[in-house]
């Protein structure tokens, strides 16, 4: 039986269910859950239970810190509330009378510092701050608090990725608005991108802190919450591009056993079954496991499409001392799209006697027909990871942690190619399978974090060290292969036959390249009398590239530098910062595409170097956080020319550079006690200077929008315990289509809406979500992306199609 078929009828005996046990109403206990701080915390977990009978019912606090027992009678009770980080409140005993209405409210203690606490959920944060979070991760960059941080922080936390149903990056960017993306070979495989500069492979993001490479499967369902900083981020991370560091936080051990089962479907058929466990074994809780395992499959939003999602992730921790935690991780992930559209190529290649300019990228067609995309092409990726951990806490200030990750991304591609032929809308179809088929990252991480007093000067300092070893396979001259199927029109797509000669599937592969990384980081945060701070960082690096043919080295390059990050900041009140940033980042070289014309094929290029100027002015004041920051940035970039003068070879070299500034904010928080917000806004200038190419001297980059935005919203409906209403607006603005910036593709809107509603059924939590993501059926494109920035050769540009209306509906029990 199709899992859609076993998923739909539960939702709605569930949604029976839940209405039956409304009417059986008869009294209530409600209440609000607040921190030391008297800030409103969101998450924690609420039991009552009926002291005579022993009978249990767990709820938890909403966005706004409350939580609602409807289905009570009358009788004494137990009222525990627990949440990571806290001690526990228990108020006993409770006294309900028939048909009353208890207001217990609740205020946590901080945990005893003689006993270590891993930290799950959003514990820093307060919900009465919305999903702003107040503290990231312990790490590189020290305890201080995010408004003590001279950059642009951001994070989407584990109760926004829950209630927004966020499955993948692509959808996860979306509620991070002062971050965007590049789609590479589709909606699973991207890059992430801060102020209008994409990532590197694995420079940029990181899981617990230790690198990972990005473009292949991310299932959010696995990360307890995403934290990026934006613009330059190598004085604390080692070298990287100058486009944010992302930093992917797993889910670990709960202190009290976690246990939710979710039952999702998505668009017309994709059911899914997710279950998430977590807990703490022996009397003294030295044990501690978590596992999330899932699986879908289904068809969506295009007919005879495929979409197959399997999880199985699982960590461990051991507590030999109260100080001291071992942790452990294993995760694999694979991910089939079959039928899925494939992407748009335009620009000279196609006709090499016509300008780029005379190819107009067509309005974005209907994703939703049949012949973008064919039912036997897509892309199959799997990745598995594996992370060990030691964390120690010498005292409450100081703390020690040390790990390694190895990853492996196994990738087949052979999604569509369309390439645009002429301005009418003709193009040719392709299958290709050139794209980097593997994909391999080990990683170490170290570091120091404390605090030191004296002389009135308090200073946040973190010391570490940290690298990774990344290797790239490629196929060989002989395996790599690319496969006409036919000519169609984007109003009249066309269904082909399956190629009879089939594509190399992840067979004949060579290590082409492998970068050798480390950094010495070390940071120190110094605050003065009067309002004043400092901040300096600096990270000590070393780089190495080999690049390999088939049978031997080619090449190899080994270079070091320093790259340095000087911040003064003035601190008006406690809760507020205005700071002056400047950074220098060394970054590893790009990646040559692979490509026969190319003399340095599939080569890394020696490392360059970005410099980035930031003024921000960031609060960290109830009911509203807000941020906003005015940056210029400038980076090398590198593109295909041509190899001495040679009409038929290439070379991918520096070729000018890329000149980013603008301006961000960004809100988090709740107004009027009921109105939740989570929003930001980006005005960007991104141009290409010293082109040599007087046609795109001093234009636009493409694809990049000069404003874009996201606002997402939700509203408590008064009267109706724990039912939100959920609202989403994203605009993006033009975008250039070519590198002379002769035509622009319009901007557009998109608007989402849902609701999420909480009540015990059967003595269990059930939460039931919905959202029907772009209302409107708005058509799109999610990327453009440039090809030949320079305009001095024949590349094409890319466009990916964005999703059409979908709708989203979950179940989730907690038990």
């Amino acid at each position: 039986m199709h899992s859609s078929a076993v998923v739909r009828p539960l939702i709605y005996l569930s949604l029976i269910s839940t209405a039956v046990g409304a009417l059986a109403q008869s009294s209530q206990v409600a209440g609000t859950v607040k921190d030391p701080e008297r800030s409103l915390v969101g998450s924690a977990v609420v039991t009552l239970e009926e002291m005579q009978s022993g009978r249990l019912q767990k709820t938890v606090t909403d966005a706004s810190g409350q939580y609602s027992f409807s289905a009570v009678t009358a009788g004494k009770y137990r009222l525990v509330i627990k949440k990571d980080g806290f001690a526990p409140i228990v108020i006993a005993p409770l006294t309900v009378a028939e048909g009353q209405s208890v207001n217990q409210d609740g205020t946590f203690d901080v945990a005893g510092v003689s006993s270590q606490v891993t930290v799950n959920g959003n514990a820093t944060g307060s919900s009465e701050d919305g999903y702003a979070v107040s503290k990231v991760n312990r790490g590189v960059m020290g305890d201080a608090p995010v408004v003590n941080q001279p950059y642009t922080i951001t994070v989407i936390p584990a109760d926004e990725i829950a209630n927004t149903q966020v499955k993948n990056l692509r959808d996860t960017i979306k509620y991070l608005p002062l971050v965007s993306f590049t789609e590479q070979q589709g909606p699973e495989i991207l890059r992430p991108a801060t102020r209008g500069v994409q990532g590197s492979i694995a420079q940029n993001t990181r899981m617990d802190g230790m690198s990972i490479a990005i473009t292949g499967g991310n299932p959010m369902e696995q990360y307890q919450e995403m934290q990026v900083e934006s613009g330059l981020g190598a004085a604390m991370y080692g070298p990287a591009n100058p486009s944010g560091m992302f930093d992917f936080v797993l889910k670990r051990p709960t202190e009290e056993r976690t246990a939710n089962i979710f039952l999702e479907q998505d668009s017309s058929s994709i059911g899914t079954v997710y279950g998430d466990f977590g807990g703490r074994l022996g009397p003294h809780k030295i044990f501690g496991y978590r596992s999330n395992l899932l699986f879908g499959d289904g068809t969506q939003f295009v007919a005879e499409s495929r979409l197959r999602r399997r999880l199985a992730e699982f960590a461990f921790d051991l507590r030999p001392t109260p100080a001291t935690t071992i942790d452990a991780h294993y995760s694999v992930y694979d991910i089939v799209q079959r039928g899925y559209p494939g992407w748009f190529s335009y620009g000279p290649s196609s006709k090499t006697n016509v300008a780029a300019a005379d190819f107009i990228l067509p309005l974005a067609p209907d994703p939703t027909r049949v012949g973008f995309g064919q039912a036997y092409a897509g892309v199959n990726l799997t990745t598995q990871s594996t992370s060990v951990r030691v964390l120690h806490d010498f005292s409450p200030n100081w703390h020690a942690t040390a790990g390694g990750t190895a990853q492996r991304l196994d990738r087949f591609i052979d999604t569509p190619v369309n390439t645009i032929m002429d301005n009418a809308g003709d193009y040719s179809s392709s299958l290709s399978s050139g794209f980097a088929p593997r994909f391999g990252v080990e990683s170490d991480l170290g570091y120091i974090t404390g605090v030191i007093k004296k002389w009135g000067i308090k200073q946040d300092v973190a010391l570490a060290s940290e690298g990774y070893r990344f290797n790239q396979y490629s196929y060989t001259a002989n395996s790599a292969a690319s496969l006409f199927l036919g000519l169609a029109n984007v109003n009249n797509p066309v269904v082909f036959a399956a190629p009879t000669v089939g594509l190399p599937h992840n067979r004949g592969l060579y290590q082409s390249a492998v970068v050798h990384q480390q950094g010495f980081n070390l940071g120190d945060l110094i605050t003065f009398p009067a309002h004043i701070l400092v901040r300096v960082a600096a990270s000590q690096d070393f780089i190495g590239v080999d690049n390999n043919s088939a049978t031997a080295r080619t090449s190899g390059s080994n270079k070091q530098g320093i790259s340095p990050s000087a911040s003064v900041l003035y601190k008006p009140t406690t809760w507020s910062t205005a700071y002056a940033t400047y950074a220098s980042s060394l970054q590893q070289g790009d990646l040559a595409p692979v490509s026969a014309t190319l003399v340095n094929s599939g080569a890394a290029l020696a490392p360059y170097r970005s410099k980035e100027w930031e003024l921000g002015f960031k609060t960290d004041l109830h009911p509203l956080a807000i941020t906003t920051a005015l940056f210029r940035l400038e980076r090398p970039f590198a593109d295909t020319l041509s190899y001495n003068g040679s009409t038929t070879q290439n070379i991918f070299a520096i070729a000018g550079q890329q000149v980013n500034f603008g301006a961000e904010i960004s809100a988090q928080g709740t107004l009027f006690r009921r109105l939740l917000i989570d929003g930001g806004f980006t005005a960007l200038n991104a141009r290409l200077n010293d082109t040599n190419v007087a046609s795109t001297e001093g234009k636009r980059f493409v694809g990049i929008p000069s404003y874009k935005s996201n606002f997402l919203s939700e509203y408590r409906v008064p009267g109706i315990a724990n039912l939100n209403i959920t609202g989403d607006w994203q605009f993006v603005g033009k975008r250039p289509q070519d590198d002379q910036n002769l035509h622009t593709t319009t901007g557009y809107n998109t608007f989402d809406f849902g609701f999420r509603y909480s009540r015990p059924v059967f003595a269990r939590v059930a939460t039931l979500r919905f959202t029907c993501d772009n209302i409107t059926n708005t058509r799109y494109y999610s990327t453009i992306s440039a090809g030949d920035i320079t305009g001095a050769n024949a590349s094409a540009n890319l466009a990916h199609l964005g999703s059409p209306r979908t709708i989203s509906s979950s179940l989730q029990f907690a038990f």
